[in-house]
């Protein structure tokens, strides 16, 4: 043991003449490190303060410049209020006057009481809109407005889209993030947010469509897939994933509740990340679905898909909707001149090689030892990278399938394609196979792409923006402003109106007035009493379209001439001939409608129609027209008999009539005027 002890103390006093050397090596080692880790500190915060500056700058601007756009459209601070109402078209309209209902509430808790037992929306009938309707929003941003010390300096429909362009900035910020994550530099970010702009036809719609739900969800939507994509970087300290996952949950609570469509959704997003062995959450997610209500959706899609012919009227008013249709090739050829399309499929082709190869290789049981050995060959994809591919996968299948859904998949596309070009991993692949790989091309080809890139966006496309923020337009629809003002002077306030559902929305907002029905399709039960009032345009008696009306309590029906002599479908897709076909009226054979005799009646006689022809030219613009103001009440063939004899009008009659027709009486068919309107199938000729 002493001889152990000695060779011990003999072999530490025998190091010392090298003892100082190499410890002030080490010292100048450790010194070293720590200088560059110092350094490349210094440059990461360096860099991720500049940017989130430029994040933060780039999310502002956008929503300016929507703002901006909006307000040169419609010249919106100029225009009174009832014209900025309207201006809201269709459900969009709908959804705003709960904001408004909300406000002119004289307290908040008589305002709620109002939206949970309202009998306005929906004639005869009491329904709980919260319950119903994804208009958590609208009661947050009234009890926000009527918080604030705000109301002097702005007014409340301002407030309403300046909190909806403030949403599209931090749609861009979360949609610039994601690209950031995946690529390591920021730079990828500001190409995927100049992208978003330079394609806003293709990505989005917010300036024409505020109240639409989409506007609402979808930053919450991006800002939850940047969330998910940072959970999944290798590596996360357990702070950071908490972070995470609460951003995940908040946001995809914020989605669920500001949009109908979440749970299509979240289901599409569950079959992109679960494996084919853990689809037997399917049975949960059918649990969460309201098959009762969603049913529309599903019939559409087995329509859609070529599952068989359908009658039904709910799924043939969506085939023959151009936004349900397939994604039109126009669209790519626009996403191509900004070269996001080329970009896109590059990214994609290089990105889904790489996950059929780690695939293949996972199927044949190769480890981990295995994958390294062929590193040299493949991509290592992450699972943040394969997340975001198997999001834009699914999701541009269905835009595909459905155009209405592009701006799904556009967003993201903007995000996908600006990764693939900073991206090393994209890069360093196309190097290997072409056996050129380097760290230093690397670096060099990834900032120099989206340089060029912004570059060429840049100069094509700073003076057309331009251009569009000088173009200064006005809204103008005093036909429809008209019909407003008639009714609030000339109905009481209980009056009911029956009519078409973009309309009707209309009439809630700007006149308070109780509806039949609306837009929001998403109840069976409002789906087949729109199908009953909607019998003003088929081919059915007067006493059974009076019959349904009068059930619904309607005193004013409005029938319109874009939907009498509707052009905008093809045969076989207008609303009326949808309704033949739904009420067996109709006969298919080779694939043509059989049309049985139509009699002529109020829709084949209005001015600037010849006989019942749907193809009569119209007055451009279309929709509206002005109205028929009646100072007694009249049964709706006593108006119709006028249309007939118009020689005996002192006014000439317009497109839009307002039939007040509905008030009790003895039944049509005991009517004076009957015989004489020489109608038999419905009102539109």
């Amino acid at each position: 043991m002493m001889y152990l002890r000695q060779r011990k103390e003999v072999k530490a006093v025998g190091v010392p003449e090298d003892f100082p050397a190499q410890e002030e090596n080490e010292k100048l080692d450790n010194k070293s490190a720590a200088e560059g880790h110092g350094h490349r500190r210094f440059w990461k915060i360096l860099s991720f303060t500049v940017g989130g500056a430029v994040a933060l700058c780039v999310g502002l601007l956008t929503s300016v410049y929507l703002a901006t756009l909006h307000e040169n459209d419609l010249w919106f601070s100029n225009i009174k209020e009832v014209e900025r109402e309207i201006s809201f078209r269709t459900e969009c309209g709908l959804y705003y006057s709960y904001y408004k209902q909300m406000l002119q509430a004289p307290t908040l808790t008589q305002g709620f009481r109002g939206l949970v037992y309202d009998n306005k929306t929906e004639s005869m009938r009491t329904i709980n809109i919260l319950q119903r309707m994804n208009v958590y929003q609208e009661v947050f941003l009234s009890i926000l407005y009527r918080s604030l010390p705000i109301q002097k300096y702005l007014e409340p429909v301002y407030f309403y889209i300046y909190t909806l362009f403030g949403l599209q900035a931090v749609y861009v910020m979360a949609l610039y993030t994601t690209s950031w994550l995946l690529s390591g530099t920021w730079l990828s970010g500001l190409l995927a947010a100049l992208w978003y702009v330079t394609n806003r036809i293709d990505t989005t719609r917010v300036e024409f469509t505020i109240p639409l739900r989409e506007n609402w969800a979808l930053p919450f939507f991006a800002i939850q897939i940047a969330a998910v994509t940072y959970f999944l970087r290798p590596n996360l300290q357990a702070l950071s994933q908490r972070l995470a996952l609460l951003a995940v949950f908040m946001s995809t609570f914020l989605f669920s509740l500001t949009w109908q469509f979440n749970q299509f959704l979240t289901l599409l997003q569950a079959l992109a990340l679960f494996t084919l062995e853990s689809l037997d959450v399917l049975p949960a997610a059918k649990k969460t679905l309201n098959l009762k209500s969603d049913e529309h959706i599903f019939k559409f899609l087995k329509a859609k898909f070529g599952f068989g012919a359908t009658r039904d009227f709910d799924a043939n008013l969506y085939l023959c909707e151009e936004a349900f249709g397939l994604l039109p090739f126009s669209t790519f050829q626009r996403l191509s001149d900004t070269l996001l399309f080329y970009a896109y499929v590059f990214v994609l082709l290089v990105t889904v090689t790489a996950a059929f190869v780690v695939a293949f290789q996972n199927l044949r049981g190769c480890g981990r030892q295995q994958q390294g050995k062929m590193e040299v060959h493949t991509v290592d994809l992450t699972p943040d990278t394969a997340y975001n591919l198997m999001h834009t996968i699914v999701f541009g299948l269905l835009a595909l399938s459905t155009m209405r859904m592009k701006y799904l998949w556009t967003s993201h596309m903007c995000v996908f394609a600006s990764f693939g070009v900073c991206s090393r991993e994209v890069w360093g692949l196309l190097l290997k196979c072409v056996r050129l790989h380097s760290p230093r091309r690397i670096s060099v080809i990834r900032y120099a792409v989206p340089t060029l890139t912004l570059l060429y966006l840049s100069y094509k496309f700073w003076p057309g923006m331009m251009g569009e923020l000088s173009e200064l337009r006005e809204f103008y629809d005093p036909d429809t402003v008209e019909l407003m003002d008639w009714i609030n002077s000339n109905t009481p306030r209980r009056a009911v109106f029956a009519g078409s559902m973009q309309l009707l929305a209309g009439v809630k907002l700007c006149t308070g007035r109780t509806l039949t029905n609306h837009p929001h399709y998403e109840d069976s039960s409002l789906r087949e009493r729109t199908r009953a009032v909607y019998q003003i345009y088929a081919k059915r008696a007067p006493e059974d379209v009076h019959a349904l009306l009068r059930s619904f309590g309607a005193d004013y029906v409005i029938l319109e001439d874009s939907v009498c002599f509707e052009r905008r479908h093809r045969r076989g897709c207008r609303l009326r001939d949808l309704l033949d076909v739904a009420n067996g009226h109709v006969s298919w054979a080779c694939g043509l409608p059989a049309w049985g005799g139509r009699v002529d009646a109020v829709c084949a006689h209005l001015p600037g129609n010849t006989g019942n022809d749907p193809r009569a030219p119209r007055r451009r613009g279309g929709g509206p027209r002005s109205l028929v103001p009646r100072q007694t009440k009249q049964l709706c063939v006593k108006l119709i008999f006028l249309q007939i004899a118009p020689l005996k009008v002192k006014q000439p009659l317009n497109p839009l009539l307002v039939l007040e027709w509905l008030a009790p009486g003895p039944p049509l068919s005991q009517g004076p005027l009957y015989p004489a309107c020489g109608r038999r199938h419905g009102f539109c000729g």
